[in-house]
């Protein structure tokens, strides 16, 4: 009896420690919107840097109060027309899958958004620390939604990364997010 009690007092101290996030529009640009939750602020400088390393600097990244959520956007020329989605999505999934150890894509699609097209691929990831003979890292196992569109000649990606741990609790709310991207 006293066993069941203690998942059952477990079981309650997680549900209760996750509360649906309450959101709020944050307009990244005049031509780009998104609700967020309204405890995500940007991510410093030095964050970026540590987490998302590129010679370009994203247009925008946003992080929960923790710092293990993360909402990038980032923009680059793009060598492809607007309808050319198909050919978005057969590169980018190579590239992402060349990425990871391991990937398992729950959705892969096109699919208009606001009225805008997005390549979407939402997947699950693992990153082996596999140059190293001895002392390796721990793997990185994460939750990704990364949405792609091209606007006025440039591609715009937006991704959502949730560890693997906290998936349960924000599936639903990254989809939300990704869900509510403006572009026009």
């Amino acid at each position: 009896m006293m066993k069941y009690f203690l998942i059952f007092s477990t079981l309650l101290v997680l549900l209760a420690g996750f509360v649906a996030p309450k959101f709020k529009t944050v307009n990244i640009t005049k031509n780009i919107s998104v609700s967020l939750p309204q405890d995500f602020a940007v991510m410093p400088d030095e964050v970026i840097a540590s987490k998302y390393p590129s010679p370009r600097k994203p247009l925008a990244a946003y992080t929960s109060p923790n710092r293990l959520v993360d909402f990038v956007l980032t923009e680059r020329p793009s060598m492809f027309h607007k309808d050319d989605l198909k050919m978005v999505q057969q590169f980018y999934k190579t590239s992402i899958q060349n990425k990871y150890s391991d990937i398992k894509f729950m959705r892969e699609e096109i699919k208009k958004i606001r009225n805008q097209d997005f390549v979407i691929f939402e997947f699950t990831s693992t990153v082996r620390d596999e140059d190293r003979k001895t002392n390796r890292l721990a793997p990185i196992r994460r939750y990704t939604i990364v949405q792609y569109t091209i606007f006025n000649e440039k591609l715009y990606i937006f991704t959502i990364n949730v560890p693997i741990d906290l998936k349960p609790s924000w599936e639903k709310p990254a989809n939300k997010i990704m869900e509510s991207v403006k572009v026009s």
